[in-house]
């Protein structure tokens, strides 16, 4: 440790070792330490954290040891490597543990399983222990053993379990459970732990420093953000994989006689990572500077005003409206109020243009109020009365006086040819 005794650090800031201390306090650790403590004091039995490899089990496994360490009326066991050959074999090492004493070698199956009861019952009941067993590794259990492991379940008062059982396992542990239903339903407290977010990664790198600094004063090392980034995108979040490139990044930033960890040194640290297979890494740091070109464009384009450089801020939607307006006044027909009216606009792509055309060739001096009026069509919001119309005879022309006054324009369109046309004296009613 003297390497980094000259940056103000007491001790290895990213040691692979797992170190409680050294946790992280995320949501999702520090809830999974939580209702692990909570499910252990009240003796609830099975509890269950998967995970992927280097996501924080076996420190989150340590943390829970240390936490009832300093009590005197529990008993912790760790077993470190489940996998064993058979399962007189697993019972034995259990009983060594639980007793205190080696267990007899010439006892059989049934008779390690009441020997271990009997001692559990002696625990719990008589001396009022709690028996907790943390087993590490779970993935390597055999299906025989987990079988093992439910029968112990059985081992209960009419109010609590007599041994309370916790495994830390990779992914590979969770199909094992889900097809023995028996066991899966006895679980009580069943967690997943996640990589971490770019957040939790430069927390993660900041309390490391501060706990290898000693706590009291803020480290003299650091790295910047575009270093943490890379650590991040490069690692996939991975708690494990992050503290080793922080390794080696260090490494390369005291050879540089550096005090903050750069860019620079985290490409190094991935290169000699990577070991010459640089492709992934590559497009995690480019996905990482895309990441980056996309909050720095955001962040400007948000200080401009949501319009951009370009188009600027956009108008106010009454100044539109007011605008709009003027333009609709000016379009009406003199004599015509906006008021009480609704502009539709024209439908040019609607069949009844043929109509138009022979309405226009048949009254030659509407052409122009045609024109005009094929643009809007001024409707009154009250106008909901019954439409009357008189049948006249095919071969007259049809009774229509555009110049009528009180006569409502409306468009070529809605004067089908036909014998329903409505008069100049019905539309002065309607009106």
């Amino acid at each position: 440790m003297t390497h980094f005794a000259g940056q103000g650090l007491v001790r290895e800031p990213f040691s692979s070792s797992p170190d409680p201390s050294f946790l992280l306090d995320t949501q999702q650790h520090a809830t999974c330490l939580q209702e692990l403590e909570i499910s252990l004091r009240l003796r609830r039995g099975l509890n269950v954290v998967t995970g992927d490899i280097g996501t924080g089990k076996t420190t989150l496994c340590r943390c829970l040891l240390r936490a009832f360490a300093a009590e005197s009326g529990v008993d912790t066991h760790l077993l470190l490597d489940p996998h064993f050959d058979s399962s007189e074999e697993f019972l034995r090492v259990i009983l060594t543990s639980v007793s205190g004493r080696p267990a007899d070698p010439d006892l059989n199956l049934w008779q390690l399983k009441e020997t271990l009861k009997q001692q559990l019952f002696r625990l719990g009941m008589v001396e009022k222990r709690l028996v907790i067993l943390v087993i590490d590794e779970g993935q390597k259990i055999s299906r025989e053993n987990l079988e093992i492991l439910r029968e112990m379940l059985n081992y209960e008062t009419n109010t609590a379990k007599l041994l309370q059982i916790v495994i830390f396992g990779q992914r590979e542990l969770e199909p094992m459970l889900d097809a023995m239903p028996n066991l899966a339903d006895r679980i009580n407290v069943r967690r997943r732990l996640t990589p971490m977010n770019l957040s939790e990664t430069r927390r993660m790198i900041r309390h490391r420093l501060t706990v290898a600094a000693g706590g009291d004063h803020a480290p003299g090392l650091d790295f910047s953000w575009p270093a943490t980034a890379a650590v991040h995108f490069a690692s996939g979040g991975s708690p494990r994989r992050s503290v080793r490139l922080c390794h080696r990044a260090m490494l390369e930033m005291l050879l540089r006689k550096k005090r903050r960890a750069g860019l620079a040194e985290v490409l190094a640290a991935i290169r000699a990572e990577a070991g010459g297979r640089t492709a992934r890494p590559r497009r995690r740091l480019a996905a990482a500077g895309l990441a980056a070109l996309v909050c720095l464009m955001g962040g400007l384009w948000y200080g401009l005003g949501h319009g951009g450089p370009v188009l600027g801020p956009t108008a106010p939607a009454a100044q539109t409206s007011s605008v709009r307006g003027a333009a609709a006044q000016q379009a009406l027909p003199t004599g015509i109020s906006s008021e009480g009216v609704t502009l539709l606009p024209d439908r040019t792509s609607d069949p009844n243009d043929a109509r138009d055309a022979g309405a226009a060739r048949e009254n030659p001096g509407a052409e122009d109020d045609g024109a005009a009026v094929s643009r809007l069509t001024l409707l009154p919001h009250n106008d909901q009365g019954p439409d009357l119309r008189e049948r006249v005879d095919d071969s007259r022309p049809p009774l229509i006086n555009a110049a009528a006054p009180g006569l409502r324009a409306q468009p070529a369109a809605a004067l089908t040819p036909g014998p329903l046309v409505r008069t100049a004296a019905y539309a002065a009613e309607l009106r």
